[in-house]
């Protein structure tokens, strides 16, 4: 099986959290990468401070082992993966993103799936650029106006919805668009955790997506990346619930929806037999 250079670095990643090199960790890391927690909301900037923290985290729950990989996905310059790590202390399913400048890291945000205990956040100061963008975004997809939506990105966004990639603004914005065309609405519940970094956004919310007909609560992380006040890369992933689960959900809705059409067809073709017979 031949594996990509993004799966092959994240091996190579995997390999030093297990053995606790930290030698090894730092040689992965862009000298200004930046590290965010959107557990902890820890911001960690340039590869020393990064070290740093590596290293004390060695020191006090020893190696981190990563097994269960459940997603990898692959856009080229990024990679999102889903997966179990554990040490001595605790097992923690959850999510890493990894936006990559010359094979080294330059981003690196990780969150939990599963078990859900969060920090709390201190108090956001600003406005902000990322602020900014996602008002805009949010101001966007509650107009369902796709010129605003479209300003909020890059000609060239990468974007992955729940493993679902596409490499272009124009992309983007016609899958959005047709999925408004089809009645569907997503509404904007709460936003649970919010952490800024230099050129970056990370966030963990909870919307309503459905119809007239009802809507299913869909808590979800997404990854932003920023440039020159608009979005590069938005990764996006469940939290809950889970991919398999969902598909059962949708499977469940499809066959309750088609037992209704099937019903009122049946009702109609008896009301017409009734009234020939009249």
């Amino acid at each position: 099986m031949q594996l990509s250079s993004a799966q092959m670095f994240h091996h190579r990643w995997c390999a030093a959290l297990a053995a606790g090199d930290v030698a090894a960790l730092r040689a992965m890391f862009h000298p200004d990468a930046v590290q965010v927690s959107t557990a902890t909301g820890q911001v960690l900037t340039g590869v020393e401070q990064i070290a740093g923290t590596l290293e004390q985290l060695f020191a006090v729950a020893g190696p981190v082992a990563t097994s269960g990989v459940e997603s990898f996905v692959d856009l080229g310059d990024s990679f999102c993966v889903e997966s179990v790590q554990s040490t001595a202390y605790a097992q923690v399913f959850g999510y890493d993103v990894f936006v990559m400048d010359g094979g080294l890291i330059r981003f690196h945000a990780n969150g939990s799936i599963a078990p859900r205990s969060l920090s709390p956040l201190p108090q956001p100061t600003g406005p902000t650029q990322g602020q900014d963008v996602y008002q805009r975004y949010r101001s966007a997809t509650n107009a369902q106006d796709p010129n605003a939506l479209a300003g909020v990105y890059t000609t060239d966004v990468r974007f992955s919805n729940v493993g679902n990639v596409v490499y272009s603004r124009d992309q983007l914005v016609g899958a959005v668009h047709s999925f408004w065309a089809s009645g569907m609405r997503s509404t904007l519940k709460t936003v649970s955790r919010f952490v800024e970094a230099p050129h970056a956004l990370c966030l963990e919310a909870t919307a309503g997506v459905g119809s007239r007909g009802g809507a299913l609560d869909i808590t979800y992380y997404e990854v932003w990346m920023l440039r020159q006040g608009q979005v590069s890369h938005l990764i996006r992933g469940l939290i809950t619930p889970r991919p398999a689960e969902l598909q059962q959900i949708i499977q469940k809705i499809a066959a309750a929806n088609q037992r209704t059409v099937q019903d009122f067809a049946q009702a109609t073709m008896l009301r017409s037999a009734m009234q020939v017979r009249w």
